[in-house]
């Protein structure tokens, strides 16, 4: 149940998008060390705007995106089965957003009901299945307004003032460039962007796990599909030492209609 339970949290944790159990990926950075052969490997590398730039345009261009100001998306969660668990019936999943920065999400896992949250550009809440609707705060509240960042593909770069491409590896079976980004309070978030195609195609990014402790939370982006002129990843895989979950989206619309009570806290 435990295990059930922190996937709802982990869901609101940048995609956006844990640490690999065994061999995930392999890493074959060409950063190298310093000397010739790491300064031949630097200079090889595109920059940080070169990489960005090529992943707007892979996933549409900004112009497609700013056309673009809601997106309903439902699908399903399945958490397979660990090692001292077995596999959980898949879930169900619905995200609605609403530019610049509004977004509502709810999960129902089979065995430990739903979770609902939202926020509405200024602030956050949740549905406690006991206390009914509560204020959110602290690291759950700036989880969730990161995922509310409607446009956040072309803000990268305001969203993260210090990136650097620090080298390669292996994703999927392709190389990615990897974009290390600083975060405020001193550690950083990898971005990996697939070199041939300039998508984003993985994510590392570090959390703290109750009784886990400081860890990473590795998304995985799969199944790209044009959506009304942008590209979305409909399979995000997550994976975390508290357990691992697959979303799979059924169904992604832009430009819906979505009500700005969608995001409001409910009333008790």
């Amino acid at each position: 149940m435990r295990r059930a339970l922190s996937i709802l949290v982990l869901l609101l944790i940048a995609e956006a998008p844990s640490v690999a159990r065994g061999a995930r990926s392999e890493d074959v950075s060409n950063a190298g060390p310093a000397g010739q052969q790491g300064q031949a490997a630097s200079a090889s590398l595109p920059t940080v705007d070169q990489v960005l730039d090529k992943y707007v345009q892979a996933i549409g261009g900004k112009d497609a995106l700013d056309k673009v100001t809601t997106r309903v998306m439902k699908g399903s969660i399945e958490l397979p089965a660990t090692g001292d668990a077995g596999s959980i019936a898949p879930g169900t999943i619905e995200i609605y957003m609403k530019a610049p920065n509004k977004r509502m999400l709810t999960v129902n896992i089979p065995g430990s009901g739903t979770d609902r949250r939202g926020y509405n550009g200024k602030a956050g809440w949740y549905v406690d299945p006991d206390e009914g609707p509560k204020d959110l705060s602290g690291a759950d509240l700036d989880a969730l307004k990161g995922e509310a960042e409607f446009y956040r593909e072309i803000r990268l770069k305001e969203l993260y003032p210090k990136m650097a491409v620090e080298g390669t590896t292996r994703v999927g079976g392709g190389e990615a460039y990897v974009v290390n980004a600083s975060l405020a309070d001193g550690s950083s978030e990898k971005l990996y962007f697939d070199a041939r195609s300039g998508l984003l195609v993985r994510d590392d990014l570090p959390v703290e796990i109750s009784d886990e402790g400081k860890t990473t939370q590795q998304s995985i982006f799969e199944d790209y599909k044009d959506v009304d002129g942008v590209k979305l990843p409909f399979t995000i895989r997550r994976l975390r030492p508290d357990g691992d979950s697959i979303i799979r989206f059924s169904e992604i619309k832009n430009n819906v209609p979505v009500d700005d009570s969608k995001f409001e806290k409910p009333p008790k």
